[in-house]
């Protein structure tokens, strides 16, 4: 088991080298060189953006959401490879272009955070990819990430789920960590993928209880499945 673990973590540790030391900037979907970009033109042209902003609503609050693409296509396979194969050049990519999508809409935050992973499912991936995804745009964007939340219930995975049920597999399951001040403070949600918004909205919620001014959520794909 120990050398199982620390074979895992040697598989990210080689990947994150190889995304910051690597002789030569290649699109990681095509492995075209590029320059002071992660994705070539052509791979960004394959994405289907998203350009109005969409509301997600509960029994006590609404909350602004923004995605920079549909689920879809090219934007099916970065994520995935982030995802579940620790692809962390895709990872940087998606940062990157959440990072143009906060440029573009001019949100205002002076802290973003992110959907947490419950201890579980943190284990068995060793990464949380919304964490990642954050801390890409902080650095990017010179934004204090701050981990505002952690699970206190372990869930069903949501694929598979229809709407109602989404709703009521993620209700109540995120709180605050002990320490954290958010009180009068904008916040961002930075997550992977958004479909009912359930996740996100039930991290807000807790957020506002928890004294924030404002909460905006910003996904890099929406999926309507």
């Amino acid at each position: 088991m120990g050398d199982g673990i620390i074979k895992y973590l040697k598989d990210i540790f080689d990947n994150v080298l190889s995304v910051l030391f690597s002789e030569e900037e290649q699109c990681p979907l095509c492995e075209k060189v590029v320059e002071k970009t992660s994705l070539c033109l052509a791979c960004r042209n394959k994405i289907d953006s998203i350009n109005e902003v969409f509301v997600i609503s509960g029994e006590e609050y609404s909350f602004k959401g923004y995605s920079v693409g549909v689920y879809s296509n090219a934007m099916v396979g970065m994520i995935k490879r982030f995802k579940y194969s620790r692809d962390f050049q895709c990872g940087r990519a998606l940062g990157e272009l959440l990072k143009e999508k906060i440029l573009h809409i001019n949100i205002e935050s002076p802290i973003l955070t992110f959907v947490p992973m419950s201890s579980k499912s943190y284990k068995k991936r060793g990464y949380n990819q919304s964490e990642y995804l954050a801390k890409v745009v902080g650095r990017e964007l010179n934004i204090p990430v701050v981990n505002t939340l952690y699970k206190c219930k372990e869930t069903l995975d949501q694929i598979g789920l229809n709407g109602s049920e989404r709703w009521s597999n993620v209700d109540d399951s995120f709180k605050l960590n002990e320490g954290i001040k958010i009180k009068n403070r904008k916040i961002i949600i930075i997550d992977d993928v958004i479909t009912t918004g359930a996740t996100a909205y039930n991290c807000g919620k807790e957020l506002m209880k928890n004294g924030a001014k404002e909460i905006n959520i910003l996904t890099v794909a929406k999926s309507n499945v």
